[in-house]
This record gives structure tokens, sequence and C-alpha cells, in this order.
């Protein structure tokens, strides 16, 4: 008896903290005229991850969106927005396994995605103590890579051109990496 009134306890008790989303201290406020931004609808405490490239020349933007909301549920967008001839959208939900979700779910809690949330822009700029990226010259039609995680009216949102060129003058553990590795986590394929 005593045991089975101690799995009733615990039971609500594993579902609270199963569905309970992170505090994140974002430092930015949103840029409302961000037109990924724009594509999340965020409500309390939800967490939006969006990965995004612009798709070389500027001419699109790429966007896989995971929204983890309150409820414990996860949904993920794969969006397309073209800039030529006209500004179009194009939307698709994605279906995640259970088995999936609990992964994306273990993601925003370990102490990888936090740590991760705390990295701002110039922990990706070239500079005399920072030699991870070594593809200064400009190639026209490479994609911009972005990373932005939004939670509260808050987000941080981190540009990176060429990471996978990159990489390959980048030490183990730089910021550089855990970029790569956090598109890594979620799925999400880099071009180059």
């Amino acid at each position: 008896m005593k045991i089975l009134k101690f799995i009733l306890l615990l039971f609500p008790v594993l579902i609270f903290t199963q569905n309970s989303l992170p505090d994140l201290h974002l430092n930015d406020n949103i840029d409302v005229s961000n037109d990924v931004q724009k594509l999340l609808k965020l409500k309390g405490n939800e967490i939006a991850v969006s990965f995004y490239t612009n798709g070389g020349l500027g001419y699109q933007f790429t966007i896989d969106n995971f929204i983890y909301k309150e409820n414990g549920d996860i949904l993920h967008y794969k969006d397309r927005i073209y800039f030529k001839r006209g500004k179009k959208h194009e939307r698709n939900k994605m279906k995640s396994s259970e088995s999936e979700k609990t992964d994306l779910k273990s993601i925003v809690q370990s102490e990888f995605f936090r740590d991760f949330t705390k990295y701002t822009q110039a922990d990706f700029r070239y500079s005399e103590k920072n030699h991870q990226i070594c593809a200064t010259d400009s190639i026209d039609d490479a994609p911009e890579n972005f990373v932005m995680i939004t939670q509260n009216g808050k987000q941080n949102r981190i540009m990176v051109y060429l990471p996978k060129n990159n990489a390959k003058c980048s030490a183990e553990g730089s910021p550089l990496m855990k970029f790569i590795q956090l598109h890594q986590l979620f799925g999400i394929e880099l071009e180059r």
C-alpha cells in the first residue's frame, strides 16, 4: 500500500517536471521586424528554437522552427520564405514521433543548451584571441546560417557564415563547434 501511495504521489511530480520548460536567460529584446520572429506566436513561457539560412544572395529563407509548448507538446514547422519576384511563404508542419519529442525535450533541458544560450554574436567574430573563423573571403552565393532562441519576449540570435568550412580551423569545444553541434542535435543539416 505504501508503494502504491508513493507511486501515486510521484507520478504527478514526474509529469510536471517533464513538461516544465527551463527559464532561459536571453539577452536581447525581440526584433519584431525579423521575418522568422513574425512566424512565432509564443505564449507565456514557451520556447522557440529556430534554425534558418538565407539560401545565398538572400533570395529565400529556409526555416526550421521547434516550438516548445507549456503543455509539453513540441511543434516543428519547416517554413520557406521566397523574396524573388515578391514575397511568398510556404509552411509545412513536420510530424515528430514520441521518441523524437522526448529527445527534443532533453535537448532544451540539457546543460549544453543552457550554456549555448549564453553566447552572443561577439563570441563568433574573428579576432586575435578568437581564430575559429578562417573562411574570411566572401563567396557570393554562400548561405548565412542562423540560430535564434526565443522565450518571454527575449531572444538570442547568432549568425555564422560558412560554419562547416570554418570548422576545419576551429578548436574542439569552441563556440563555432557548439553551433554546429546544436544543429546536429536537432537534425538540421548545414550545407557548408
